[in-house]
């Protein structure tokens, strides 16, 4: 009972206290958020933390071209030094969730840095496969901590209204990282001997940076509140947020949020129990899985880690291969910018359905050029589609399959959610990544993208029977999309489907045919009947 009651009572400290606050002046300014020195510096170092994950990549993928080589690493021994990362990190995200309830955000962010930190070290000495891979799975692990751990500590003390920017972030920090390393790689590859040592000795000054400016942070404030400790509490938002109306009713919000989930708390087992046997919670982590394989099955992370290694496949030398990376990074990481804006105004859905076709033309393209004769053709053909499928990628599936899974779990399951939906996308990326090399051979990688298209394909539609729209919702709001499971969503959303089609074929326009299809989504959520046949499933 004292653990429930604790987050009520530290509000009513938290208010006294500030009132008593002779060291800070009380902002009335209804506009002001409170935002300190030290949330910033916070927000710039996880910035670095999000970044080390697609620059791990970016590394990785030049190195093999000289890695390769120098180790007499054999096809097979790449696969698993180049899926051991994502490996690691699908361990890691699991491990992420109850580790934050033991020990707190901050001492998990430092024990993943000192993951990192000693996987980069142990890589950048090895002398054979199995500390190569090591090296790579150790870092793993602490990559998959500090992916699920940053994106919560963040949304626990930025302002509320910027938090739906963080929808997008992690992808576009992931970019910036890619991008990074491929300037990385361009400034160390005609470094000789050893050039890919220094690629990926690279890798340690992020994770560096990190670990000693987190002794500087406090830990978050919602934990402290949780285990019951008050004053540290007050102190640790006080060190984010200036007092001012907003901070202080966000705090109070964090407060009452905070009851609910300890009022909501249940065992494992009765967690299990109904995310087995509850349509709509069942629902939503159908939909999480669905969209990590969609993410990854398309060949995202698998490119990444193998680009040079194609490019010099398509006639390229090795120093070309790698310079060839750079403009791609950038095309990258301009396209993870629309979505800022996308998302709020069109929506999750349309814009998932929007994008899904342009990466498959461009997988399309890609696939076919590649069985062109003629060498320069071959080369056009395959970097135009590459472009279609990044403007694709990165504007669609890339951010939504992360913005989805963390904004559709209800209260009580979230934290599993978030788990389930992390690991399902970092074990796909590592099937999908080891599997590569074996596919390539298999199929030649012209029939490595025709499956990859082919596949997309399959998720395209199966997103769009059911999965609904999450946009610009409350949690209650999701909760009741979801009500009917899976078959009551696939009923609505064909519904949507055919009046949005028929607005289309009588001349309405694609944007008032689209509104039409919202109205009817409203309409059905306050029409319970197609929840009850799909409570039945």
């Amino acid at each position: 009972m004292e653990a429930s009651e604790s987050p009520r009572k530290e509000q009513e400290a938290f208010e006294t206290n500030v009132e008593s606050d002779n060291n800070e002046k009380f902002s009335s300014d209804p506009k002001d958020e409170g935002v300190t020195f030290t949330l910033k510096f916070f927000l710039f170092v996880a910035c670095i933390g999000s970044s080390m994950f697609g620059m791990d990549q970016a590394l990785l993928s030049s190195v093999e071209l000289f890695a390769v080589p120098d180790l007499n690493l054999s096809p097979h021994d790449w696969s698993w030094i180049s899926s051991a990362a994502t490996l690691g990190a699908a361990g890691g995200a699991l491990i992420a969730i109850p580790s934050n309830a033991l020990v707190g955000r901050k001492i998990v962010l430092l024990i993943s840095s000192a993951f990192y930190i000693a996987g980069v070290i142990m890589a950048t000495a090895s002398q054979n496969f199995g500390l190569f891979f090591a090296g790579r799975l150790i870092m793993g692990i602490g990559m998959g901590i500090e992916a699920m751990t940053i994106p919560i500590y963040i949304s626990e003390v930025v302002p509320k209204s910027h938090r739906g920017a963080h929808l997008n972030i992690f992808n576009s920090l992931y970019n910036v990282g890619v991008f990074a390393g491929d300037i990385v790689d361009a400034i160390f590859v005609n470094v000789h001997p050893g050039s890919w040592r220094y690629m990926v000795g690279a890798g340690f000054i992020g994770p560096a940076i990190q670990f000693v400016c987190v002794f500087f942070f406090p830990e978050s404030p919602r934990m402290l509140l949780k285990w019951g400790r008050s004053d540290a509490a007050q102190k640790s938002w006080r060190k984010y947020r200036r007092p001012t109306l907003i901070s202080n009713r966000e705090y109070e919000e964090m407060v009452q949020q905070l009851d609910e989930e300890l009022a909501l708390k249940r065992s494992t087992v009765g967690v299990l129990k109904e995310i087995l046997f509850n349509p709509s919670v069942r629902a939503t982590f159908i939909l999480g899985a669905l969209l990590s394989f969609a993410q990854q099955w398309n060949g995202a992370t698998a490119l990444g880690y193998y680009e040079p290694s194609i490019f010099t496949d398509l006639g390229l030398t090795r120093i070309q291969a790698v310079y060839t990376t750079l403009p791609i990074g950038f095309w990258m990481l301009v396209w993870t910018l629309p979505p800022y804006l996308l998302f709020d105004r069109y929506g999750r859905r349309p814009i998932m359905m929007a994008t899904f076709p342009i990466f498959i033309i461009g997988l399309i393209i890609s696939g076919t050029s590649i069985l062109s004769s003629n060498l320069k053709g071959k080369a056009a053909g395959f970097f135009i589609g590459l472009a279609f499928y990044y403007i694709g990628y990165e504007q669609g599936i890339s951010p939504l399959a992360w913005a989805i899974n963390g904004e559709m779990y209800e209260l009580h399951v979230r934290n599993y959610g978030m788990s389930w939906g992390a690991f399902m996308l970092l074990g796909s990326a590592f099937a999908s990544t080891y599997t590569f090399s074996r596919q390539k051979a298999a199929m030649t990688l012209s029939g490595t993208f025709g499956l990859y298209a082919g596949l997309s394909c399959l998720f395209w539609l199966s997103l769009f029977l059911v999965m609904p729209e999450t946009g610009g919702c409350t949690l209650e709001m999701i909760k009741r999309r979801f009500e009917g499971g899976v078959s009551g969503i696939m009923k609505k959303n064909l519904q949507e489907a055919k009046l949005f089609w028929h607005g289309v074929f009588h001349g309405k326009g694609i944007l008032e045919s689209l509104r039409l299809s919202e109205d009817c989504d409203e309409n059905m959520l306050e029409n319970d009947s197609y929840k009850d046949e799909g409570m039945n499933e």
